[in-house]
Parts: C-alpha cells; structure tokens; sequence
C-alpha cells in the first residue's frame, strides 16, 4: 500500500471513531429536542449541546479532508473546493454539491453566529439531527468507494 493509500486508511479509521463520538452526542441532544425553555437546562445539557455542535463540525470537516485526499489520489484537481464535491458528486458518494455546501452553511453559522436567540439555537439544533445522518451516510458511500478501489 502506498504512503497515501495509508493515508487516507487513517482518515477512515479516525473518521469512524468520530463517527461514534457523534452517534452518541446526537443521541443525548436528539432527546432532548425539542427544547422549550432553554433557561432550565442543566450545566450536563448544555455540555451535550456543545459536544454535539464540536463533534458534527468535525466530522464534517474530516470528511471533507478525506475528500480531498481521495480525489488527490484519483488524479482529480483539488483546488477549488469545488472540484472535489463535484468528483464527489460524480461518484455519487454526495448526493449534491448544493447539498454538502448547505450543510458546510450551518456548521459554519452554529460556530461562528454565537446565536442568544433560544428559537434560532432551536432550529440550528434541529437541522444538525437533520442532517446527522446524511453525514453518516456520505461516509458510509466514501469508505465503500475505498474498499472498492483500494483494498485489492
């Protein structure tokens, strides 16, 4: 196996592990949802909420770096971005280069928007469950994509 072949089998393997972390954290928030009053949760609450904003931001931005190293194996260009969501799309691992870039919206805007407003926390809450899966699910279709084209 090559040195970047072995690099992107650790990509994988952490991006499992992150996997689990977040399957875990969407757990704990999925229960708590919809939150109705956000001034009685508890300092446990609040630390599930943030674990669950830190781990979905991650994963994310792992799973676009193993994109990238992908697609840098595959030959395919890397800069923009937007050529490897479009290789991505191609290889139906991503439903959508739209899709991927909505979702890269909301993790960027439950970050960076320090949000006071518990309706807008709601509803960045709601669409990070939402979208959970769908992240799980492009990573399910890239680790099949490598075991296709790699584990030979």
């Amino acid at each position: 196996m090559t040195t970047h072949l072995e690099l992107i089998r650790k990509r994988l393997d952490h991006l499992a592990r992150m996997a689990n972390h977040l399957a875990y954290s969407y757990e704990q928030v999925q229960a708590m949802l919809p939150i109705v009053d956000w001034s009685v949760l508890t300092a446990e609450q609040h630390e599930s909420l943030a674990a669950f904003r830190v781990r979905f931001s991650e994963y994310q931005e792992h799973l676009g770096k193993t994109m990238r190293a992908i697609a840098l194996e595959e030959e395919v260009a890397t800069e923009p971005f937007g050529a490897v969501l479009a290789f991505m799309e191609k290889l139906e691992i991503l439903d959508s280069v739209e899709h991927w870039k909505q979702i890269r919206e909301l993790r960027n805007a439950i970050n960076h928007e320090y949000e006071e407003n518990p309706d807008r926390l709601s509803e960045f809450f709601s669409l990070l469950i939402k979208e959970t899966p769908t992240l799980r699910d492009y990573h399910q279709r890239l680790a099949a994509f490598c075991q296709r084209s790699y584990d030979k």
